[in-house]
């Protein structure tokens, strides 16, 4: 059946799937990211980043943020500064990043809308941004039966209210 599982579940899994800790970044980038980047990402991408938890979410290592975040063109959104590319999908989207007085913020970017493209705002965090990634798995492997859409809107729904009508792609299975 299709659930959302906790953040406690998903990560032991990436972890081992990964075989490997995560491609390294200088100390004094790592300093520096430190001010920039959420603790919650932090604490975790080391251990699970740079591998593709489903389709369109592929968590990124830190030298990948790095490149993805440098090599994008969106003046209007300070990448680099406010929001940093933490995972992208297969299209040339991105999965946009900040921190917050709280913790965390994910956003989307739409490649598709050039280089004045706005952060549409998830209403999720990083540990719900994994939740949901990890849902899109399941939906991908087909491991939790019969899914339709109504399904999958119900669990994004419990996730955060309102992220069926703000999830960027089609929920058709």
């Amino acid at each position: 059946m299709l659930a959302l599982r906790p953040v406690e579940k998903i990560v032991p899994e990436l972890s081992e799937r990964t075989g490997k800790k995560a491609a390294a970044v200088s100390s004094k980038a790592r300093e520096a990211l430190v001010l920039q980047l959420p603790p919650d990402f932090l604490a975790l991408v080391d251990d699970i980043g740079g591998q593709e938890i489903a389709g369109d979410f592929l968590l990124l290592d830190l030298p990948q943020v790095l490149r993805e975040t440098a090599d994008r063109d969106h003046p209007l959104i300070e990448l680099g500064k406010t929001w940093w590319v933490f995972a992208t999908a297969g299209t040339g989207d991105a999965w946009l990043l900040r921190r917050t007085e709280s913790g965390s913020q994910v956003a989307f970017l739409d490649h598709d809308q050039g280089c004045d493209a706005q952060p549409i705002e998830m209403d999720i965090n990083f540990a719900q941004w994994l939740q949901l990634a990890d849902l899109m798995a399941q939906v991908e492997l087909g491991s939790s039966g019969s899914v339709n859409v109504e399904d999958i809107a119900r669990e994004l729904a419990l996730l955060s209210d309102g992220l069926p009508a703000r999830y960027p792609y089609r929920l058709d299975v």
